[in-house]
């Protein structure tokens, strides 16, 4: 039987920069190329490309698991977001892991070893000097790599990756290691030295540089002690002032952690690529970009040249309509009413007159896709299968005359846990699977090409969630330097910043309407939001009418409040409401932390007309009580493949956990977790 550490420590040869390329025979067979002579960046290098994740990892790692669990992606094939995993992902996705962290631990080890060996090795006064950062900037990606496990599956070893057989830690252990790892990398990193310019070449994030590698090194540091406000807040804060006493974070775009995607089939191929993969908006972004921020019409003028080939506002007048005053269409016999979601049932057939104007640089309205001005990847949404107008169907598959509705420029998303509910298997909308139509890619924003087609940089850490995360720290009372309404604010400016929207950014936060979920930008309105009346039309009969708009119930929200008051529009929903968005689509994996962390933002619990197996504390009737970490996606299941390897090591893991090897087991963390 195989020992874990071979699974830990088995590499994987990927594509590199030519100038580092050799490395990859050194990680196939460590004993091929004198450990003195190999290049310690070109591991490191290694690392770095491998977790960016080839296409077939990507998609199963980043789309399937990360972002349809954070709600970035709707379309959700494989039920995530109700709980429903694949082995064979989740075993791909370990194996990823391990194998990134492998070739970083050989980063760590071959500068020891020629460090320890400087004659030996031949090392050059400069390598004397520039190796020890190489080390500092590995052991500070090794903490990255190591929060990527720890936050997607729970308990790991943090001396796991040197060929020997790891014992697992507690998720508190692990993170307690990353800190001290952290701290003690950062001191030293000697920002005096540079590298040369075939050194720099090795590194496509920040090509070596010592002072962006600390900078890094601080905000990820943040990062990782705000993980702990809820479970151990004294200890969060206590790492977070000593993050902040080391330095500057990432403060400015320029310094965005970021690696440039390519094209092709291997590691730098772009995260997000797949042709099939469709990722649809989903119904928790839809409601919270929904009446959030400025004039969608300012948007779609496209000032900055951003979005469309042709901007013409005209084109979409026709389609614009007041959000605050109509809900849309109602189609209650083809969509389920059990979940909180407050636009279930609803199609909203037309633009909300009021947007967050990052929502349409993120996802491409139907029947829009060829004036995008970047288009020409995904070809399908063209098709005549991916049609714009649909309607419902009865039993027999026959169309149910006056339902249809031409979804061009329409508004919506696709409702967590929506492939299990049979009353939408005639709904044409949501491509029912009792009838032959190919529905949602034509009648429901897909993901836009700038971040499909490989011609992008993967965002690893961006300076807005460095002053969302001092907005947050600030407003807990900690010694950060600001206060949490000029940080909050900042992160919004640098998000228009590097999206290309700045020109809405005076407006936007001062925007004080609120989203579907009850929440507004504007940092000092915090007024809750009150249930009002609101028209809608009867999908069936064409009959406009009236209903009242129910905000969620904000006793029954997962989020308990900040100092135990909850609330649907309190400064903390805000900072994290904007983190989310601006985080989007990169950083599905921080998103759906924070959620674990704080409920926040309002996401709605998944729908059904069936039993959720995979989510056991669902009933149909959950909906109507307060929602429960049970309900959402908790984590990811190690893979069958590690209990077969070893089942000691595997049941210590699950021992460490806490409970069960499921989607819904909360992490030390995370609301119900500690």
């Amino acid at each position: 039987m195989k020992k874990l550490s071979e699974i830990l420590y088995a590499g994987a040869a990927v594509l590199a920069l030519s100038a580092c390329s050799d490395f990859d025979e050194v990680n196939r067979n460590p004993q091929a190329v004198d450990e003195l002579m190999a290049r310690p960046y070109y591991a490191l290098n290694q690392s770095i490309l491998y977790a960016q994740q080839n296409p077939d990892t990507g998609e199963r790692l980043f789309v399937i698991n990360w972002a349809a669990s954070a709600r970035q992606d709707g379309e959700d094939g494989y039920g995530t977001s109700a709980g429903e995993y694949n082995d064979d992902h989740l075993n791909a996705a370990f194996n990823y892991m391990c194998n990134a962290m492998t070739y970083c631990q050989n980063a760590i080890t071959l500068c020891d070893v020629q460090l320890e060996n400087a004659e030996q090795a031949g090392l050059t006064e400069h390598q004397i000097e520039f190796y020890p950062n190489v080390r500092a900037f590995a052991r500070i990606w090794m903490v990255y790599l190591m929060s990527e496990f720890a936050d997607s599956f729970g308990p790991m070893p943090i001396d796991g990756f040197q060929g020997i057989n790891p014992e697992f830690r507690s998720v508190q252990e692990v993170y307690y290691y990353m800190f001290d790892e952290l701290r003690d990398a950062i001191a030293n990193i000697n920002t005096s030295v540079d590298p040369s310019e075939e050194e720099a070449q090795c590194d496509e994030a920040y090509g070596f540089d010592p002072d962006q590698w600390k900078s890094y090194a601080i905000s990820m540091w943040m990062r990782l002690a705000m993980r702990l406000s809820e479970a151990d807040p004294g200890k969060a804060q206590t790492e977070f002032e000593s993050a902040l006493a080391a330095g500057n974070g990432i403060l400015v775009n320029e310094d965005t952690f970021r690696v440039r995607e390519v094209d092709g089939w291997d590691n730098l191929s772009g995260v997000m690529s797949r042709t099939w993969d469709w990722q649809t908006l989903s119904a928790t972004m839809a409601n919270l970009t929904t009446n959030l921020g400025v004039d969608v019409r300012s948007i779609l003028s496209d000032a900055s040249g951003i979005l469309y080939s042709a901007p013409d506002v005209t084109r979409y007048e026709g389609s614009i309509k007041d959000a605050s005053t109509y809900l849309g269409k109602r189609y209650d016999r083809h969509w389920a009413a059990n979940t909180d979601n407050p636009t279930k049932q609803y199609f909203f057939d037309g633009l909300p007159s009021v947007m967050d104007p990052r929502a349409l640089l993120y996802y491409f309205l139907p029947g829009d896709y060829a004036n995008r001005r970047v288009s020409g990847y995904v070809g399908n949404f063209l098709s005549d299968n991916a049609r714009t107008t649909e309607g419902m169907y009865d039993e027999n598959g026959v169309l149910m005359e006056g339902t249809e509705t031409d979804a061009t420029y329409c508004w919506n998303g696709l409702n967590a846990g929506w492939l299990f509910d049979q009353s939408a298997s005639t709904n044409g909308l949501v491509n029912g699977d009792q009838i032959s139509t190919y529905g949602y890619g034509g009648t429901y924003p897909q993901l836009s090409d700038e971040y499909r087609n490989s011609t992008n940089f993967r965002v690893f850490f961006g300076p807005w969630e460095t002053y969302f995360l001092l907005a947050e720290a600030a407003l807990r009372g900690w010694n950060v330097g600001t206060d949490a309404k000029t940080a909050y604010e900042e992160g919004i400016r640098l998000s228009f910043e590097y999206t290309g929207l700045s020109q809405h950014y005076e407006s936007y936060i001062a925007s004080t309407t609120y989203n579907r979920v009850g929440t507004s930008v504007a940092f000092d309105h915090v007024d809750e939001p009150a249930d009002f009346e609101i028209e809608y039309v009867d999908g069936y009969t064409g009959e406009r009418l009236t209903t009242t708009y129910h905000y969620p119930d904000v006793e029954n929200i997962l989020y308990p409040g900040f100092n135990g008051r909850k609330a649907l529009n309190d400064q903390l929903t805000k900072i994290i409401t904007q983190k989310y968005i601006a985080n989007t689509p990169w950083l599905p994996l921080e998103n759906l932390s924070d959620h674990r962390r704080l409920g926040l933002p309002f996401w709605e619990i998944p729908v059904s007309t069936t039993t959720l197996p995979y989510m056991p504390e669902w009933s149909s009737t959950s909906y109507q009580g307060p929602q429960r970490p049970g309900y959402f996606v908790q984590r990811m299941p190690y893979p069958s493949s590690l209990n077969n390897a070893d089942p000691t090591g595997y049941a210590r893991a699950l021992e460490l956990l806490g409970g069960d090897n499921t989607r819904v087991t909360p992490l030390w963390w995370a609301i119900g977790g500690h």
